[in-house]
């Protein structure tokens, strides 16, 4: 007997139209865990997209409830982050001439090195030694740091310049008050361990 192309179509059709839809309703339990966790944080889909693409999440949430490791993974995005911002915060005042907007970046660079080299390895020592309000306090300082760099290098005249650097500025920001919220999920100085 010959199949004929028109049959295997048919058949192909048919098996997608009961099977895709039960595929798609279907969500790993896991991604249900990333999508309650940060619901309760101030940047859901930032929080979601980082989460879920970040390997270490996959693989740290497939094998463990856990979730102290979502505060590894945002501390760990930030803590990649922050020296970047400081390198181009660096290259930036070297090249300006602008007196207001050196003494911002001045500001900035402090700010930067601060959450680079102290804030961020304050705050995952604290996530080994499960002082989650440890954690809350060294996220929230680095994301008012970044915020008052921010608010610092848009008063310049020079703001153009600084378009990238405030959409990196702004992503610290963000990471460090999605940090601060998934801490604020766990009883005090306690690892939480979901069902």
């Amino acid at each position: 007997m010959k199949i004929s192309s028109l049959s295997i179509i048919i058949l192909l059709t048919i098996s997608s139209i009961f099977f895709i839809p039960l595929i798609q309703c279907h969500q790993p339990p896991k991604l249900d865990l990333i999508k309650a966790i940060c619901r309760k944080t101030p940047h859901y889909h930032l929080c979601v997209i980082t989460l879920k693409s970040n390997l270490y999440a996959v693989k740290y949430i497939a094998s463990n409830t856990d979730i102290s490791g979502f505060v590894r993974v945002t501390l760990k995005v930030v803590a990649t982050r922050a020296p970047v911002i400081l390198h181009q915060l660096q290259t930036v005042q070297a090249q300006t001439k602008d007196i207001q907007l050196k003494a911002a970046l001045d500001n900035c660079i402090a700010s930067y090195t601060k959450i680079s080299k102290e804030l961020v390895p304050q705050a995952q020592k604290c996530v080994d030694k499960s002082d989650y309000n440890g954690v809350k306090q060294s996220a929230t300082t680095a994301g008012n740091l970044a915020d008052t760099c921010g608010k610092k290098c848009n008063g310049t005249t020079s703001s153009a310049v600084l378009s990238q650097l405030g959409d990196s500025n702004q992503y610290v920001k963000n990471m460090c008050a999605i940090t601060v919220s998934i801490a604020t999920q766990f009883p005090q100085s306690t690892h939480q361990i979901l069902p």
